[in-house]
């Protein structure tokens, strides 16, 4: 989930720097802006590729929607560019697609990204120490109610536009950490007396425009 945090913050980063050289007169962010915003929704399909290293419907959609408001907002349909950029972008996505999948140890846990639809995973983790999950325009559970924590472990809930939930045990401690960008983290686990040696989950979250929860039932 490391890239997708990652796109979020180059994002971010060059609205500011563009924000920044429109305020001293180097030159006109807005025009910059107004013609070349849906790279970042084509990196955003990529990055969502590159995290799942494979190639799925959402993100190729993704990504082939964002070459399709570039080639609009840079007149490329009406010249000979178009038809050959977008089968150079999924040319690209295939080929992301055929990397080898990543050896994950027991001990930690990737959920697919959720990018406009829904996913729901199960972690049957006997060590579980970490698991990613995300959700891009979409909904994403993490059921981890079937995975044991010996002392603790952390999840990295990202919630972009859609809602991530997280499922823990009874009998399990959780600590949410992060702070939210216009969006919203909460902690539905009952509110029951645990001993000190009760296994601690660490949730961090990073909610924008969206919405994390943990639970030990679904929402």
């Amino acid at each position: 989930m490391k890239p997708v945090r990652l796109w979020i913050g180059l994002v971010l980063l060059i609205l500011g720097v563009l924000g920044l050289a429109d305020a001293f007169d180097l030159f006109d962010a807005g025009n910059v802006l107004d013609h070349w915003w849906p790279v970042a929704v084509i990196g955003l399909g990529v990055t969502v590729m590159l995290v799942q290293r494979r190639v799925s419907a959402g993100p190729v959609v993704v990504a082939a929607f964002g070459c399709v408001l570039l080639a609009n907002q840079l007149g490329w349909r009406e010249s000979g560019v178009f038809w050959p950029t977008v089968f150079v972008v999924m040319g690209a996505a295939v080929l992301i697609g055929l990397r080898r999948h990543r050896v994950v140890d027991h001990s930690e846990f990737t959920a697919p990204v959720a990018v406009f639809g829904g996913t729901r995973t199960v972690d049957r983790s006997a060590h579980l120490t970490h698991a990613d999950v995300s959700a891009i325009f979409g909904g994403a559970t993490l059921d981890l109610r079937e995975a044991h924590v010996e002392r603790e472990a952390t999840v990295d809930a990202l919630a972009l536009f859609g809602g991530v939930d997280v499922l823990v045990p009874r009998g399990w401690r959780v600590r949410i950490t992060g702070m939210p960008v216009m969006g919203g983290c909460e902690d539905k686990t009952a509110g029951e007396q645990l001993p000190p040696e009760a296994p601690v989950l660490v949730v961090r979250a990073t909610a924008v425009f969206g919405g994390i929860r943990v639970g030990n039932e679904p929402g």
